[in-house]
């Protein structure tokens, strides 16, 4: 008897690890791929390229979900079935840098057939369990226990402004697929890992709302991304501001910076305005709406997750003591048109060598580039523009052009030490971006160019034949293919 019973459990647990390993047949693959950044310090020349490895949930419709980190700056992108040594090329169908998500498509149609793909599971709360999947070496898989820890807007990797995010704590062993991982509940799909701090055993998780906003928007073809309000806002807890804004007795936030080419901005929302509600969801003091799951929730995720890039907006503002209601049109233009881009992915960055000075247009990529501490490490002129460019109001057609290094020749001794200064004049015309420079550079055919900085030492003089004569020398010299990208 005792026999029979090991044997039944036997044959129960071995049925329960076939059908794990048909879900992790059926479910997810190896995602490889191969990175190569552009250098932002020498913008003519790429980085060493490096590997990253993940592991893709497989959606129904044979398409395959990862981070966006995972194929940033990729050079190609490859697809491994698990315990197969069978592989194929995928490309990137959509992808978000901000959202942190990417679709990929495998170049075969026929790669993906025998997999069954998960569906997408519902929205967690704190409290919450599910599973992190990861592949060992031979496509087995392994189901790591996690638990949903936090539940609210936070920054993603690639975005200041917050999206909808799960905390939570999981043990993860490392494997050499874990850049990006699926959390699953009931064999469905309901985030994606992004970030995992093996000390703390703490992660940061994609939701399952934002993956099916990110899904839906992608599935015509045309991908629009999540929308923006466009406004910079302050809470209204003082009572003595509540009074001098004229606030009703409760709820509202402040807004203190509006974007003219914004959601809000093109709305009819003022600076100074009390908003109170979001498309009918009224807003507490700290800027919070009640959301039917969660609770208390910060309004980023009321404006973009909810709604969709084209989807009316309607806005209650108190101004001057009165409500008024505005109405407008979804979009995330303020995000995209700006004088300093936050995300630069995929693009060779642009840049102009005139007489050996480098000069490059700011963003916020080239501000990464110094390290974790880049607030502390790079030129403060340049930190302070970006950090503070809402502020400054800065116009999205007038970029932020700066020298960035000086090659050494003969042509520019005695300035070789200059770097991180901001260009503003050049013989007293003031330059907008690098094409106006470029122009500038190419009509002078004698005389001086006198270039004119925001900061010490002010003025740096060449002379435009000579800079003229010694363009394809210095080219040679550092092996630049070529001296400029407009």
């Amino acid at each position: 008897m005792r026999a029979w019973l090991i044997l039944a459990w036997w044959g129960l647990a071995t049925a329960g690890w076939a059908a794990e390993q048909d879900q992790a047949q059926g479910s997810v693959v190896r995602v490889r791929a191969a990175i190569q950044p552009y250098d932002q310090f020498r913008p003519w020349q790429k980085k060493a390229p490096y590997g990253l490895n993940g592991t893709g949930v497989v959606l129904p419709g044979e398409k395959v979900l990862v981070t966006a980190n995972l194929v940033a700056n990729r050079t190609e992108v490859g697809l491994e079935k698990p315990g197969s040594a069978e592989k194929c090329a995928a490309e990137v169908e959509a992808i978000d840098y901000e959202a942190n998500l990417a679709l990929l498509r495998p170049e075969k149609a026929e790669f993906l057939k025998s997999f069954k793909g998960l569906a997408l599971g519902p929205a967690l709360k704190a409290g919450d369990t599910a599973e992190v999947w990861q592949l060992e070496r031979n496509g087995e898989l392994l189901r790591n226990q996690a638990e949903i820890l936090t539940v609210g807007v936070g920054r993603y990797p690639n975005d200041e402004a917050g999206f909808l995010q799960y905390g939570v704590r999981v043990s993860l062993p490392k494997r050499d697929d874990s850049y990006t991982l699926p959390l699953i509940r009931q064999n469905q799909l309901v985030g994606m890992v992004m970030m995992y701090d093996r000390d703390s055993q703490e992660g940061t998780v994609i939701p399952g709302p934002m993956i099916e906003r990110f899904l839906q928007d992608a599935a015509d073809g045309k991908y629009e991304g999540f929308p923006t309000l466009g406004v910079s806002w302050t809470p209204l807890r003082d009572p003595n501001l509540r009074e001098e804004v004229r606030a009703p007795k409760s709820g509202g936030i402040l807004v203190t910076r509006v974007n003219p080419i914004g959601t809000a901005g093109r709305a009819g929302v003022r600076e100074g305005d009390v908003l109170l509600s979001v498309d009918g969801m009224k807003l507490d003091e700290d800027g919070n709406y009640r959301d039917s799951l969660y609770g208390p929730t910060a309004i980023g995720n009321l404006v973009r997750v909810r709604p969709t890039v084209g989807s009316k907006a309607k806005f209650l503002v108190v101004r001057d003591g009165k409500e008024i209601e505005l109405a407008g049109i979804y979009d995330r233009r303020a995000r995209d048109e700006v004088a300093i881009p936050t995300l630069s992915f995929d693009t060779q960055p642009r840049y102009l060598v005139v007489g050996g000075l480098v000069f490059q247009q700011l963003t916020g990529a080239y501000l990464q580039e110094w390290g974790d501490k880049w607030t502390e490490r790079a030129p403060p002129r340049l930190v302070e523009l970006f950090s503070f460019q809402q502020e400054k109001r800065q116009d999205p057609e007038s970029k932020v052009v700066f020298l960035s290094q000086i090659l050494p020749a003969a042509i520019n001794l005695g300035y070789q030490h200059y770097s991180g200064l901001v260009l503003e004049k050049v013989n007293g015309k003031e330059i907008r971006n690098l094409e106006q420079l470029a122009q500038m550079v190419d009509g002078m055919k004698e005389g001086n160019l006198v270039l004119e900085f925001m900061d010490d030492p002010g003025k740096l003089v060449l002379d435009a034949a000579e800079v003229k004569a010694k363009q394809e020398e210095i080219r040679k010299a550092y092996g630049i293919s070529e001296l400029r990208r407009l």
